[in-house]
């Protein structure tokens, strides 16, 4: 009877791996579509949607899970070729986006390192918009072949997260090697973080280190109401999870009752706790040259921020009281969120000469907002 079940179990096996590889070349010759769901991740201190994560959804016929998917199309010798298929898909799809949001784009290290991958880029050169989502399953070894890749890809206008924050050593070591943009918080984290203050301490603390690294945190797994509230009594600026909007086929706003919960909740925390109050508008030009230009002709004008493409800052350029004009090309830029007190105490223990030089600040996106002068935030700190 054994003998016979096993038999039995290896054609059913065959049989099922036979359909796989069916479905799965028609999904590489583009005879079957990929299809996306997209889940919100939420602006916690606006009650906005500011991007989503693209979901790939493959036919019924696959028989599995997305991930068990490209596990199997990995022991196929074929996984590279569904993540460039998958990808590109996804990348299409950034035109169904709204304004001011992004997309985030799941892809494994071993397909940004690859021939693939650099075909696709060559195919579609502007990445504003897209967030590549670093997956945490694949170990590297080397660390500055995939940092290439990654500045590559942020020069084009795109930026890197981290997934599964602090699950596991792999994705801590990411952290620190690659300096993403966004890092995912893993779930664990997340659920009952208001019943258990251990998590909530992680969290804290994890915050505290993104800030420092200029990352935005994305809190995975928001369950409940009581979870969302003390993700934003510890400052968390972004969530993801059912309570918040299960993946769909459309892109979808936030539901009304849920975004009033959040700006009402905001409303109440805001106080002195972030940058806003302190932001000085400031002249912007994409140019060093047009910036020294503009200083020159308007004595009345003291600094302009340099930016790229896609508003983002890449230099400051002021006229200083003894030096006169002079370029800032190691700008440090910091979240709108951050805690005052915090930034200052970073600012301060900067190296001597660079230490009273103006920042600038930037939302979720990396885009310039304003600067904020050292001498006023500690006028108005220390009073």
């Amino acid at each position: 009877m054994k003998a016979s079940k096993s038999v039995q179990d290896a054609s059913t096996d065959s049989m099922e791996i036979s359909q796989f590889r069916s479905c799965l070349d028609r999904i590489l010759s583009g005879n079957d579509p990929i299809v996306f769901h997209y889940q919100p991740i939420v602006d916690l201190s606006r009650g906005v949607v500011a991007g989503y994560e693209a979901l790939a959804r493959f036919p019924a016929d696959m028989g599995k899970p997305p991930d068990v998917c490209f596990e199997i199309a990995g022991d196929l010798g074929k996984r590279i070729e569904l993540e460039e298929a998958v990808s590109r898909a996804a990348l299409e799809s950034r035109k169904l986006l709204p304004p001011n949001c992004f997309l985030s784009v799941n892809m494994s290290p071993a397909f940004v390192l690859s021939d693939q991958w650099l075909e696709l880029l060559a195919s579609i050169p502007d990445l504003s918009g897209t967030v590549v989502e670093i997956t945490e399953g694949e170990l590297i070894t080397d660390y500055e072949p995939i940092r290439a890749r990654f500045a590559q890809i942020q020069s084009l206008g795109g930026s890197i997260a981290v997934d599964d924050a602090g699950a596991g050593y792999a994705s801590l070591k990411h952290i620190v090697e690659i300096r993403p943009s966004f890092i995912k918080l893993d779930r664990i984290f997340v659920t009952n973080c208001h019943t258990d203050r251990a998590k909530a301490a992680l969290i804290e603390m994890i915050g505290r280190a993104a800030s420092r690294l200029d990352a935005w945190i994305i809190a995975e797994g928001i369950e409940t109401e009581a979870e969302l509230c003390e993700l934003m009594n510890l400052g968390a600026p972004l969530g993801q999870g059912y309570f918040l909007g299960r993946p769909n086929p459309q892109m979808q706003s936030l539901a009304e009752d849920k975004a009033i919960l959040i700006r009402e909740r905001a409303k109440a925390h805001k106080s002195e706790s972030d940058l806003r109050k302190y932001l000085q508008p400031c002249p912007v030009h994409s140019s060093p040259g047009s910036a020294e230009s503009l200083l020159v002709a308007d004595l009345a004008v003291d600094t302009v921020v340099v930016i790229d493409q896609w508003n983002r800052p890449v230099e400051i350029v002021e006229r200083h009281p003894i030096g006169g004009l002079r370029r800032i090309l190691d700008i440090m830029k910091i979240q709108i969120l951050s805690d005052p007190s915090e930034v200052l105490h970073r600012a301060l223990t900067r190296p001597a000469v660079r230490r009273f030089d103006p920042f600038a600040v930037i939302d979720n996106q990396g885009q310039f907002q304003g600067i904020v002068s050292i001498d006023r935030l500690m006028r108005a700190l220390l009073g």
